[in-house]
């Protein structure tokens, strides 16, 4: 996969998370039970979390340092997922969405201002790239559909 064509899959698994959640009212995307007791809201945090891990680990990868040990900080990835989602819950829906957009601007523009290079096949730029975003996304998108479809939303 080349620079482009990531970001063509980039854009386009992100637009499916958009549309995902559009036309929710906000006492929907505040509703647990998307994903157990995940709302809406709470995915969006997700989200947004793991886009910020990306806009730091990425230029420590470019730099050969290693990507943070979710292990050894919070017990695994479930704990640090755990930990974020109540952090984040004191923040409002709109405060959710603001960081969700303005978050994944910022890794847009780190994207599109990364060398070609790194795009190389599983390189451990892209490999940490894909994990929080292109490998993540539609996790989140097909939760969000099916709580709509089985909720008739």
């Amino acid at each position: 996969m080349d620079k482009t064509e990531f970001l063509e899959h980039f854009n386009a698994s992100w637009q499916a998370l958009l549309s995902a959640f559009q036309g929710l009212s906000p006492e929907q995307m505040k509703r647990a039970g998307v994903t157990e007791t995940w709302s809406v809201k709470d995915i969006l945090g997700h989200v947004t979390t793991w886009e910020q891990e990306a806009l730091q680990a990425l230029p420590d990868i470019q730099a050969g340092k290693p990507a943070p040990d979710y292990l050894q900080l919070f017990g695994g990835i479930d704990g640090f997922n755990a930990y974020m989602v109540l952090a984040k819950n004191r923040h409002s829906l709109d405060e959710v969405l603001q960081n969700l957009t303005k978050v994944h601007e910022k890794l847009l523009r780190l994207v599109e201002e990364t060398d070609p290079a790194e795009f190389a096949d599983e390189s451990p730029f892209l490999l940490c790239l894909r994990a929080n975003t292109t490998d993540h996304y539609p996790e989140h998108t097909q939760a969000i559909l099916d709580w709509r479809a089985r909720n008739a939303i």
